[in-house]
């Protein structure tokens, strides 16, 4: 994908007419920007020129938190400081009248680096956590106050922790003890120790949370120890979450925490994957030091160090290289990284530590491989972000110094157009439709009866694989009795090799205009690109047949069409290969997990090939990486609890122009599941 982006316009932010002329660092900070930012076309605006609002006076701005504080979708920017009240703040962005500061702690804390959010009194929004530096042993969170917000008004603080040993340099929460509810993990500097927290069953009153040592140094370590960056990621394809802390990750076996070394050194850390595969990759960028970017990946089994390997991303030792962050940057469907080192971080003088502090784009092919751009140099990264600050659908670039500066607070805006996207549930209002294989086992002895039931979810749009025993425009009549308009239909495979005809008249009796295959005969675990070359002949002349009697073909993704391969995945060399005006696809995301994929990721990276997708979650335990296409039915799960992230893959759906969304769910419990998957698909902004 080309990595052009066009300007976003200052007027629509409501800038004054005089900031127009700062469209460039070269001017706001007398400094030249790299060809490739040049090219990029990025649109600066900073605290200090005044397109920002920024009342607060800290000069040392210690930590940065990206969440949707609010439930619109759209995130926030929390910014924690430690030498003047406030303490706390977040910033908003509004297209119509820009940026708005808001308090969340007005007394004076001394706010340590890092921050996490969760819903800790479960509430239906997301609460913040922060803890204390070397000067306090307190770690708190803070009620978040949806729906009332005022600039004026702090969140009501509490306690976590208020003893033992000071400083609390990163937390992340997740369900680390596979209980179906996060936990907290954080790290305890001065006690050399991360420790994990069960939260509270009743978190709101005056309760101090228990919590036990996962990790603590060993003592040839603690002289010269500091250990700092934490994750929460399923490292290994298990389907249960992992915590990735300093160079260990920790997978939790038979109640207790095994502690498996990747790396020499630890800092900032990520988990991702930047290629196909079971396993996760992990990041390492010194955070409060001097080290090398280290890229880790493992060849077999991840419990055991020696099967990781690492690689140098920059070529030369980061100082105090404390961003880094995993986004899709350039929006070409392959995780990208950031990196930026800090310019300064001494208090006792005026002038920068590292002058040439040098932040970094390393553009990830979906290969493992990288193409390392610089993206600016001389301007302090400290807890730099990576997120849609505008909620236009891209990737933007929040620069926040520690002491470089400071107060400051720097954006890199990306175009998009500027508009902002719609909400999931504006957007997909009256297009949420089912595949009626979910309720097989109730068509077989009842149509009729089956399809009340569908119409009496509200549903009203379908998709049919299979017509039980009936003509397909006799089930027809009986979906046009009830209401319900069938688009797409899924038929055998051998048909669109060997019976076009059958497909032909089948989709005039349905009504349908898609027709698409579900499924590629192959030898169990042993998909090909053999087996691939077969089945693009088959889909690129049955595509082109089709289309002459007014019909479309597309082909439903399983999982095992994930096997890495020299395009990446056999999948997008199916995709590469196919002729994109005759031929589409069908994205289950549930199957396109079970492979290796992030279904978000695909979607962009395939942008206007995919025609429609089957909204199914997994639960939790079930592994991933697989390339069988199969999985028991148990591990469909009700939407939105389960393993996949629901909000990220639709709103991908909805920006790579997907037509169709069809809820699958082959579980038993079918009938108890539709009600409560669609009140969550309702919910999501």
């Amino acid at each position: 994908m080309c990595c052009y982006f066009y300007i976003l316009s200052l007027q629509r932010l409501h800038y004054p007419t005089s900031l127009m002329k700062k469209l460039s660092l070269s001017i706001a900070f007398g400094l030249t920007l790299s060809t490739a930012v040049q090219a990029q076309k990025w649109e600066y605006i900073s605290s200090a020129s005044g397109e920002i609002p920024l009342t607060w006076k800290t000069t040392q701005q210690t930590a940065s938190l990206v969440l949707d504080i609010d439930n619109d979708g759209i995130n926030e920017l929390v910014m924690g400081g430690r030498d003047k009240a406030p303490s706390l703040i977040y910033f908003k962005y509004d297209s119509s009248i820009g940026w708005r500061e808001f308090a969340i702690e007005k007394e004076w804390l001394t706010i340590e680096a890092g921050g996490a959010f969760y819903d800790i009194d479960n509430d239906g929004d997301k609460d913040i956590v922060f803890g204390g530096d070397s000067q306090s042993n307190k770690l708190w969170w803070w009620e978040n106050p949806f729906p009332f917000y005022n600039p004026n008004v702090p969140w009501k603080r509490k306690e976590i922790k208020k003893e033992g040993a000071p400083q609390h340099h990163d937390q992340v929460f997740g369900d680390f003890k596979q209980t179906g509810k996060a936990q907290l993990a954080f790290w305890n500097q001065g006690a050399k120790t991360l420790f994990i927290a069960d939260i509270p069953a009743e978190p709101w009153g005056n309760v101090i949370w228990s919590y036990e040592p996962v990790f603590v140094a060993a003592e040839k370590e603690k002289q010269s120890w500091y250990a700092e960056g934490c994750t929460a990621a399923d490292v290994d394809g298990d389907g249960f979450m992992d915590l990735i802390a300093g160079n260990y990750w920790f997978k939790y076996v038979d109640g207790k925490f095994k502690a498996i070394q990747f790396g020499e050194a630890g800092g900032r850390v990520i988990a991702a994957k930047f290629r196909a595969g079971k396993k996760m990759q992990i990041v390492v960028s010194p955070g409060d030091g001097t080290g090398r970017l280290l890229y880790y990946e493992c060849t077999g089994s991840a419990e055991v160090t020696a099967n990781w390997t690492a690689k140098d991303l920059i070529g030369r030792e980061l100082v105090h290289g404390h961003t880094l962050e995993a986004a899709d940057i350039d929006d070409d469907g392959n995780l990208d990284i950031f990196c930026a080192e800090m310019a300064k971080w001494s208090e006792s003088k005026a002038e920068p530590d590292n002058a040439n502090a040098e932040a970094f784009i390393l553009y990830g092919d979906g290969k493992g491989g990288f193409r390392k751009t610089t993206f600016q140099k001389g301007i302090d990264f400290h807890e730099g972000r990576v997120y849609d600050v505008d909620g236009d659908g891209d990737m933007d670039i929040v620069s926040k110094p520690y002491n470089w500066n400071a107060p400051r607070l720097n954006i890199w805006l990306q175009n998009g157009g500027g508009k902002k996207l719609p909400n999931i549930s504006r957007a997909l209002d009256g297009r949420i439709g089912l595949e009626l294989y979910s309720l097989r086992d109730y068509f077989k002895t009842d149509v009729a009866g089956t399809l009340a039931y569908v119409k009496s979810l509200g549903i009203k749009e379908v998709e049919v694989a299979g017509t039980y025993g009936m003509k397909p425009e006799d089930f027809r009549k009986e979906l046009d009795k009830v209401g319900i308009t069938p688009y797409s239909a899924l038929l055998d495979y051998s048909w669109f090799k060997d019976s076009l005809d059958k497909v032909i008249a089948t989709a005039k009796g349905l009504g349908v205009t898609y027709v698409g295959a579900s499924w590629i005969p192959h030898k169990t675990n042993q998909f090909s690109k053999a087996d691939a070359d077969k089945a693009i002949a088959v889909f690129n002349k049955a595509g082109a047949a089709l289309a002459k009697e007014g019909l479309h073909f597309f082909y439903h993704c399983h999982g095992y069409e994930f096997k890495p391969s020299e395009e990446g995945t056999i999948f997008d060399y199916m995709v590469q290969k196919t002729d994109a005006k005759n031929v589409s696809f069908e994205c289950d995301v549930f199957w396109a997990f079970h492979g290796g994929q992030d279904p978000a990721l695909l979607l962009k990276k395939h942008k206007g090939r995919f025609l429609a997708i089957h909204i199914k979650d997994m639960k939790p335990g079930q592994e991933t990486g697989e390339f069988s296409g199969g999985a028991p039915l148990t591990s469909d799960v009700v939407v939105g609890t389960g393993q996949l992230n629901f909000p990220k893959i639709l709103r991908a759906a909805i920006q790579s122009g997907v037509k169709y969304y069809y809820i699958e769910d082959e579980n038993a419990e079918v009938m108890q599941h539709l009600p409560l998957t669609l009140r969550y698909l309702k919910s999501l902004k």
